[in-house]
């Protein structure tokens, strides 16, 4: 299978606009918000998710969800607390919100290549710097620590699903070291050529992680969820070439990831 080199990915998506701004502006809204402090510098947590975000997850939670709890936020996961939902739910409004505005002074524009180029950039590093340190950690041990003495004596029926996934991966160090190095191939995602590879890898690292989640019920099923959409994003423009090449041994060739190469030759082929 060759890799086409005359051919962008930003040729086959987005085919629509208004698609593309509103997958660009819900893309980085949810990158800077959910990303369990992967990206530290780019996560104003003090300012953002418990002053702003919490007073906006209050008033939705109050006067559209009629819900008259009050919302704190919660350190119990990256997912699964009512002011994760609250916030996802405001992400969504501003989402749709910026793609009216935008298309309203868009003029007519439907060339993105340029902000398609670095919308791929933002997931990419998202998913490769977060698959990273899960995959450290997983490497020394401290997501699944070896199970405790009172773990072990414990009845299983007593088990929080969750706990007895982690007692399962925490017994044995050779697992956290396979995982952990699956894991940490996320950093292929960070080199444009090697993308491609990196995005299969992790999407099926993070259909298995989100499985997990979800049956375990373990909280972290947000950002899971991202991690599989995200992946099948990057691959997007490749999914029908990747279908006839592994299930119709058919020849093919893989769509390049966009480079950003802005000469006076080509600049023109760049609109923001």
């Amino acid at each position: 299978m060759d890799n086409d080199n005359q051919s962008v990915s930003s040729a086959y998506f987005p085919s629509n606009p208004i698609l593309f701004r509103f997958t660009f502006l819900f893309i980085v809204l949810f990158t800077l918000l959910f990303n369990n402090g992967t990206l530290i510098l780019l996560n104003p947590q003090p300012l953002l998710k418990i002053d702003a975000l919490l007073v906006s997850a209050n008033w939705v939670a109050n006067h559209i969800f009629q819900d008259d709890r009050t919302i704190t936020y919660g350190f119990g996961g990256s997912g699964d607390t009512s002011f994760h939902w609250y916030t996802l739910f405001i992400v969504l409004m501003l989402s749709l919100i910026g793609t009216l505005v935008w298309s309203i002074f868009a003029k007519g524009t439907k060339n993105y290549n340029t902000l398609y180029y670095w919308l791929t950039v933002i997931v990419r590093y998202y998913i490769g710097l977060m698959m990273i340190q899960y995959g450290i950690a997983k490497l020394y041990q401290s997501q699944f620590p070896f199970p405790f003495h009172l773990t072990l004596v414990s009845p299983l029926y007593n088990m929080h699903p969750m706990t007895l996934a982690w007692t399962f991966f925490g017994a044995s160090y050779g697992y956290n070291i396979f995982i952990g190095i699956v894991e940490v191939l996320g950093v292929l995602l960070l080199f444009r050529k090697t993308a491609t590879l990196g995005a299969l890898i992790t999407l099926a690292t993070s259909l298995n992680v989100m499985a997990i989640n979800y049956f375990y019920n373990v909280p972290v099923k947000m950002v899971s969820t991202a991690l599989v959409l995200f992946c099948l994003f990057l691959l997007a423009p490749n999914i029908q070439r990747l279908f006839a090449f592994l299930c119709q041994g058919k020849s093919t060739s893989l769509v390049s990831f966009p480079n950003l190469n802005i000469t006076s030759k080509n600049r023109q082929d760049f609109n923001y």
